[in-house]
């Protein structure tokens, strides 16, 4: 044996170097520990006390005390103790890629065997102890009074004890007898023996479903599925709901994705409802839902993303989960988009399919496609001019942009879907081409306290589809036809604004020198749009009354019938703030605080119109004095007389009728308050931001959706109020419609609170005034379990009643180790 090297201290760190002849070790041993090192030269061994450390090759191993016996070819080590005599300094043994922890570790370099006390393994969310282990020659692991649980606590809430067991890395545990164990107590649920998955290789395998006691399909299994892993860039999943009644449905989950390309989830699902006695009607349903992104690493210039959200009956109440989450939506989007940017050049392009579907209006939109071609502005005269004042600046600022359009547009009811009326739908698509050309500049006058701001606008419509009146003598009135006919139209407007801004302050007496802003910005400007378009005049209204339309009224790009308008349009804004002293401002010394944020009226009129010249006026007000509060109003203001019998207005005005200065057309008032405590601001914030929707399953979808409704324990309590109070004058009164006012009025309330650190308690309610009754309330008591999960949901009032108590694990393994209870119990 040759030492090589010399023992030195260097900042309380001791190491050496042992290097064997051939007989022995083939590899060199390096060795440090924190405190001392004793060679034992006549029995051959190095003890090492104090943060030791070993390499070997691959072999890694660290504890509070370490020995190596070169007699034996052994490696032993175990923990330490502190001054206050705890154990510390516990083993720890790396192999490569291998780690495991345990209060003592003896291994033999020969026969890389080794023998484990108190080991414990952690891999992905599977945490693994053994009392007394020893690891084989193949890499193999045997071991007694094992604890296997998901739970990362040192005393686990729950684990599974297996009295004897053999890990074999990256594939499998298999073990004996197993049982429950419960918050240390040990329960009568468990196995003869099991087998555990541990290959990091994906494998397929069934998902267990959901049991449904009651609904109005009758007893049924919910999601019953099959995953599939096809290969390291494809999974799915197959699905599959059964109620008693006769309804089923099918669905297939298909997620994908590549490193730095893109990832997606296609989810296309069939349903077929079967009521039974005595209508026994049958009923199918279709639904796509497709999310796609690009990673912009991949391809900065090129982007491709999709947000397909369709269902063929465009109907959302009817579905087979008890707890729909599309149940109060009436409104369906799905687009597909494709764009290209152009480095180093304004120019953009794209093109989108897009579906728009209401399941109120019973109508559906489909655009398929629409291409666009976009020139940011640009500055053709930027490099021409010296000056930067008068006409020099007003021509070396003038800007050019350009769009162009095309789209192939249909508007349809969606009985011609659901009964495949694909003909019918393919004649009613209208398309077309839409471009402008837009030129602007601005300048400063008076040392740039006057904006002026010129503009000049030109559109060219083009479209495949015009239209041709003429008159029904059968039924007196005007009969309308589509014409497959290209046409042309043309958009000329001439418009220049001047806009200021005037500061106004008031001083206040006071000890804070408060000291209020007003911010004023005045404008007014002018637009000319000459009438480019010639009209069609025909004998085609009633009585065979003269008419003048538009040939493009119903065309994808229309063309207003407007004749010349030379409109001066003003407006004024204001905006008030108030700055006080404060002394927890250590920058300035001051405290701004936002009064109103707006407070605007605009309006325009008309110099060429032969009557009615001045426009209604409309007011809005935004009112945000704090983070919490946000108040928003807008109204519409006639200047004009009506009749007091319909409430129609006549080209007089108010004032000239003795009807005073004029109305109010219409007013909405919202109302928004959010109150949360001021320390959990920051936390609410970060709630959003949940994990990946493939980690949550069908009952947690709805928390996806609505992210700002998650639960949080880390926040005490939170309160959200919205306030919406809407009035509409009615202008066409009659007999059976005479009220003076159609009114909207409504209270949202949604609050959750967390009475201790684990449970927490919310509400969701809404109220109309209008009806006076609680449209919809849903109450959710959740308990954090640390590692399980328990919740109880209950919506007691709506169209959308329900009933869940629900214990589950949070783990993903055991995502399917759940209890749901859907029956409720009979006092409720």
């Amino acid at each position: 044996m040759l030492f090589s090297g010399s023992i030195f201290s260097q900042n309380n760190l001791i190491k050496d170097t042992l290097t064997l002849d051939d007989s022995s070790i083939s590899e060199k041993i390096i060795y440090s520990a924190r405190d001392s090192i004793f060679n034992d030269l006549k029995h051959r061994q190095v003890h090492l006390y104090g943060n030791a450390k070993i390499t070997n090759g691959q072999i890694n191993m660290e504890a509070g005390y370490i020995l190596i016996d070169l007699n034996k070819r052994e490696i032993y080590a175990r923990y330490a103790y502190d001054k206050d005599s705890v154990r510390t300094q516990f083993p720890k043994f790396t192999d490569g890629t291998e780690e495991i922890n345990a209060t003592s570790i003896r291994y033999n370099i020969d026969t890389r065997k080794g023998y484990i006390e108190e080991l414990k393994i952690k891999q992905d969310e599977i945490h693994l102890f053994m009392g007394t282990a020893k690891r084989q020659a193949n890499d193999e692991i045997h071991f007694i009074k094992g604890r296997f649980t998901t739970c990362d606590l040192e005393e686990p809430h729950y684990h599974f004890q297996l009295s004897r067991a053999i890990m074999i890395p990256e594939k499998r545990i298999v073990t004996g007898p197993m049982n429950l164990w419960v918050a240390g107590i040990p329960t009568p649920l468990g196995l003869p023996f099991s087998m555990i998955p541990q290959q990091k290789k994906r494998t397929s395998g069934i998902l267990f479903p959901e049991i449904v006691p009651t609904s109005s399909y009758g007893f049924g299994v919910q999601n019953l599925g099959y995953f599939i892993p096809i290969n390291d860039y494809l999974q799915t999943s197959v699905y599959a709901n059964l109620y008693s009644r006769g309804s089923w449905g099918l669905r297939n989950v298909l997620n994908y994705a590549k490193k730095y390309g893109f990832r997606g989830t296609l989810d296309v699902g069939f349903q077929q409802f079967k009521l039974g006695f005595p209508t026994d009607t049958k009923s199918n349903k279709l639904t796509i839902s497709w999310t796609h992104s690009k990673e912009a690493k991949s391809n900065p210039f090129w982007n491709f993303s999709s947000n397909v959200n369709f269902i063929s009956d465009n109907q959302s109440k009817n579905n087979l989960d008890p707890l729909n989450k599309d149940y109060f939506n009436n409104s369906f989007f799905s687009d597909i988009n494709i764009n290209r940017l152009f480095p180093g050049k304004p120019i953009t392009t794209g093109m989108k399919i897009s579906v728009r579907q209401n399941s109120i209006t019973k109508n559906i939109a489909l655009v398929a496609p629409v291409f666009n071609l976009n020139v940011t502005r640009f500055f053709p005269f930027k490099n021409s001019f010296t000056k930067t004042t008068g006409l020099s600046s007003l021509i070396s600022k003038i800007g050019v942009t350009y769009n162009v359009e095309g789209q192939n547009k249909s508007n349809i009811q969606d009985s011609l879907l659901t009964n495949g009326y694909f003909k019918e739908i393919g004649n009613q698509f209208q398309n077309g081409f839409n471009q402008t050309v837009s030129i602007q500049t601005t300048t400063g006058f008076f040392k740039n306290t006057l904006k002026f701001s010129p503009s000049f606008n030109y559109g060219n419509k083009i479209n495949f589809q015009q239209i041709a009146k003429s008159y029904n003598s059968i039924t007196n009135s005007t009969k309308i036809d589509t014409i497959q006919k290209m046409g042309m139209a043309h958009e000329l407007s001439f418009s220049a604004q001047l806009t200021t801004l005037i500061y106004s302050y008031y001083k206040f007496i006071g000890k804070k020198q408060p000291l209020l802003r007003q911010i004023i910005t005045p404008s007014v400007g002018f637009r000319y749009t000459p009438q480019v378009n010639e009209l069609i005049s025909a004998f085609a209204g009633t009585n065979q009354s003269l008419i003048t339309y538009s040939p493009f009224e119903r065309s994808i790009y229309s063309s207003s019938t407007a004749k010349n308008s030379a409109a001066i349009n003003f407006g004024i804004n204001n905006t008030f703030e108030l700055k006080r002293k404060s002394e927890k401002d250590t920058i300035t010394g001051f405290k701004k605080t936002r009064i109103i944020d707006i407070l605007s009226i605009t309006g325009n009129y008309d110099l060429i119109k032969d009557s009615m010249n001045l426009s209604d006026l409309t007011i809005n007000l935004r009112i945000s004095p704090a983070t919490w509060l946000n108040f928003v109003a807008n109204s519409s203001f006639s200047p004009y007389a009506w009749n007091t019998t319909t409430g129609a207005k006549t080209s007089k005005y108010a004032l000239g009728n003795n009807q005073g200065l004029g109305r109010f057309l219409n007013a909405n008032f919202t109302t928004t308050l959010t109150l949360v405590p001021k320390k959990s601001q920051d936390e609410l914030k970060n709630s959003a931001q949940i994990v990946s929707s493939s980690e949550w399953n069908a009952d947690y979808n709805y928390f996806a959706l609505h992210p700002e409704a998650l639960m949080n324990f880390n926040i005490p309590w939170k309160a959200s109020i919205s306030h919406v109070y809407s009035l509409v004058r009615n202008t066409s009164k009659t007999l059976t419609n005479p009220d003076e006012f159609r009114t909207i009025h409504t209270l949202a309330l949604t609050a959750d609170m967390s009475f201790t650190k684990r449970w927490n308690i919310s509400c969701v309610s809404n109220y109309d005034f209008t009806s006076q009754e609680i449209t919809n309330v849903r109450f959710t008591l959740s308990r954090n379990l640390h590692c399980w999960a328990l919740s109880f949901n209950l919506t007691p009032i709506g169209f959308n009643k329900s009933f869940l108590f629900s214990i589950r694990n949070t783990s993903s393994i055991f995502q399917s180790a759940k209890l749901d209870i859907r029956q409720p119990p009979v006092f409720l």
